[in-house]
């Protein structure tokens, strides 16, 4: 494929900060139908990314940088682009970038389109960076030397402004063309489905904060006890890092966290020479932690958290690996990534499930997944 010339791509490199010229952009996008996004931030210090630019482009001549600190508080035409249905947004790797748009905005996405993951449905792997993606798909080789730049720093530099551009010019003709293929190959419906996942709006919002324990690192050797105690630990970590907008290991560092769990302390002494606090945090965040121990020693033990640990029957296990087999088969041979037929953590959800209406719901059940799997999966599941 011949590279396309950058050089004749000469969209606006200015930072557009003012709420009229974000108006008159956002409506020329309606008028259009749909843009390619993208984001630049700095998330180092804090819970939620600071927004530093977002990149919009219509094609590869017609894209803007919107100098989001400048914009704060006036961004309801921006979010109305993004929840609206009739326009379509083409982004890459999609999940971080609607959900940053939607903190920022306050507007829950619709209509997109992810072209790392509709590639996946076409040969490539359903996990191309925008690098390879970009190379793949428009014979173009991106500067990727700006990635870890300061996007809160004004002036911008030239090479920021262009990296910036740079990451969405190409994303309509990439979308077309991906579209293309897979309409050749039968499968634009898949993808059209696919898709829709997107529009789920819970997708977006903060996560549970009873349920965010589960990402602990080093919960698996804790027992069902020290569990309720963690849930209470990292629940209440969780609200404090989104209330002062700092990271969670900024508040208390995972480690920490479980050994208070694993030690159950009574008392600010045993926080600080058995749990490793600092005395720092003991001193803010003491009797905070002693509280959130108490509530999970409370716990009944009928309320306890299940041990996450993966059932080893062997028959469960050989049919799992019997099935992620067959479909890795599949997927090679239609030139589609496996993955998104089913992983291995989708295929145990499937074997582990006896009611018949809860595994009717589940995704390989359905559609052109299960078009694609029914003879190998009803033999192994006695369906």
């Amino acid at each position: 494929m011949k590279p396309i010339e950058t050089k004749t791509c000469q969209p606006d490199r200015r930072l557009l900060d003012s709420a009229a010229e974000l108006e008159h952009i956002c409506s020329e996008i309606a008028t259009h139908g749909r843009v390619a996004v993208d984001t630049e931030f700095v998330w180092e210090r804090t819970f939620y990314p600071n927004l530093g630019i977002v990149q919009l482009a219509l094609n590869e001549k017609e894209a803007w940088l919107l100098d989001m600190p400048a914009l704060k508080g006036k961004l309801a035409p921006l979010g109305e682009v993004l929840a609206n249905p009739k326009i379509e947004k083409i982004i890459h790797d999609a999940k971080q970038d609607l959900t940053i748009l939607r903190q920022a905005t306050g507007f829950y996405p619709r209509n997109i389109f992810d072209t790392r993951l509709a590639a996946g449905f076409i040969g490539p792997s359903a996990t191309l960076s925008l690098l390879d993606t970009c190379s793949l798909f428009a014979g173009l080789t991106l500067n990727k030397g700006e990635t870890r730049s300061d996007w809160l720093k004004r002036p911008l530099t030239e090479n920021q402004l262009q990296y910036a551009l740079a990451d969405v010019l190409f994303l309509p003709l990439i979308r077309d063309q991906i579209m293309d293929q897979a309409k050749t190959l039968g499968r634009s419906e898949w993808i059209k489905t696919e898709m829709q996942l997107y529009d789920n709006p819970t997708l977006y919002d903060d996560p549970d904060t009873e349920q965010v324990y589960t990402k602990v690192k080093g919960i698996s050797r804790l027992n069902r006890q020290e569990l309720a105690i963690i849930c209470q630990l990292a629940a209440w970590r969780e609200r404090k890092a989104r209330s002062r907008n700092r990271p969670r290991r900024h508040i208390i560092p995972d480690e920490v966290l479980i050994n208070i769990a694993q030690n159950a302390p009574q008392d600010i002494g045993c926080l600080k020479e058995k749990c490793g606090l600092s005395p720092r945090a003991g001193q803010r965040y003491g009797e905070q932690l002693l509280q959130a121990v108490d509530k999970g020693l409370k716990t009944p033990e009928s309320d306890y958290p299940a041990a996450n640990k993966r059932s080893r029957n062997p028959k469960t296990v050989e049919k799992s690996r019997k099935l992620l087999d067959k479909i890795t088969t599949i997927g090679k041979t239609l030139n589609l990534d496996p993955a998104l037929i089913a992983t291995r953590k989708d295929i145990e959800r499937v074997l582990a499930n006896t009611d018949p209406k809860v595994l009717k719901n589940m995704p390989l059940m359905q559609n052109w997944r299960f078009d694609l799997v029914r003879e190998v999966i009803e033999p192994i599941c006695n369906l």
